[in-house]
Parts: C-alpha cells; sequence; structure tokens
C-alpha cells in the first residue's frame, strides 16, 4: 500500500521537466526561500516537532546551502526527496506543492535575516515554532511563514535590496499559475 508521502515522492520524480529545470539553480552556495503550496487541511507528523495539523495556504521555508552541490544539490533534494524526510521542510513538502524558489548567491548566510525579515512582514504568521531552525536550541524562532495569498517575490526583492547592500535575489518559478484562495 502506498502512503500520501509516496505517491506524492513518486509524482515529483514522474514530473516531466522537474530535474531539467533545476539545472537553472546555480550550484554556488547561498540562501533561500521554497514557496508551496497545500489546498487542503492535512494532519502531517514532523518528526522532533510532533504531529500538526497543516492548513490550506502559501508556505514559506527559509534555508541556506552552503554544503557540498550549493543551491542546486540542496533545493534538488527538497524537490525529489519526500519519501524519506531529513530536514523539517522535507515533512511539509509531503502535503505540499512547490510553486517558486527565491534565492541569492551571496558569499553570507543570510537564513537568520531573512527569517527575521519574513517574521516582520504583514500578513506572514509564524505557523510552527523551531520549525527550519531546531538546531538553535535557545529559540522559538521558526524558518516556516504562511500567507493566504501567493508571497509577491517584488516586494521581498526590494526588502532585501534596502536591507543588505550588494545582496540581489532571484526567482525561479515551478508553478506560474497556482491558484489563490
Amino acid at each position: 500500500m502506498k502512503t500520501i508521502s509516496h505517491q506524492i515522492a513518486q509524482d515529483r520524480v514522474e514530473s516531466p521537466g522537474r530535474h531539467d529545470e533545476m539545472v537553472q539553480v546555480p550550484e554556488t552556495k547561498g540562501t533561500y526561500i521554497l514557496i508551496a503550496r497545500v489546498l487542503q487541511l492535512k494532519h502531517l507528523d514532523i518528526g522532533s516537532l510532533g504531529e500538526l495539523d497543516i492548513v490550506p495556504r502559501f508556505y514559506a521555508y527559509v534555508g541556506s546551502a552552503f554544503g557540498s552541490g550549493g543551491l542546486r544539490a540542496r533545493l534538488g533534494h527538497h524537490l525529489e526527496s519526500t519519501a524519506e524526510p531529513h530536514w523539517h521542510i522535507d515533512y511539509l513538502l509531503q502535503v505540499a506543492k512547490p510553486v517558486e524558489i527565491w534565492f541569492t548567491t551571496a558569499d553570507r548566510k543570510l537564513e537568520h535575516n531573512w527569517a527575521e525579515l519574513m517574521e516582520k512582514a504583514p500578513g506572514f504568521p509564524m505557523p510552527i515554532p523551531r520549525f527550519g531552525s531546531s538546531d538553535y536550541h535557545r529559540s522559538r524562532a521558526s524558518h516556516l511563514f504562511y500567507s493566504k495569498q501567493r508571497p509577491s517575490f517584488r516586494t521581498f526583492r526590494q526588502q532585501i535590496e534596502e536591507a543588505f547592500e550588494g545582496v540581489q535575489v532571484e526567482q525561479f518559478i515551478l508553478l506560474p499559475n497556482a491558484p489563490e484562495d
């Protein structure tokens, strides 16, 4: 019997062009936000965070890729390997459909700065404390945020350019016409 996570993982792997599309994402190290969409209420076990209800929304996950293979390897893992979750976002992607990626190849780690920026943004509550940031034991901060509407890349890019001199953000669209609520 296939579980929902196995079927979603299979659908992602069999999606035509998904792997080919990732070639456009650089192998360079960097910071990213993965935007994903959940269409209906789901109950999900997220490893050490426990069992949670995931409500229909757009979710924005802030991460970094400073290991081997950089952005392409990390994002490729998130987009194709949800059957055996490693990071918190891998659990969420068992029930969420990725729609776009925002990233920078700036040589400094901006993950926490970007998460703080998202936390301060209006209309972007934090649904799960410590999601994606459990390695910071003294913090209840999260690297996951959600919104009823698809987040605006243009607004985010403007905020980044104002807050971080010389940092440029790029957008990679996976699903151009993801429906709004």
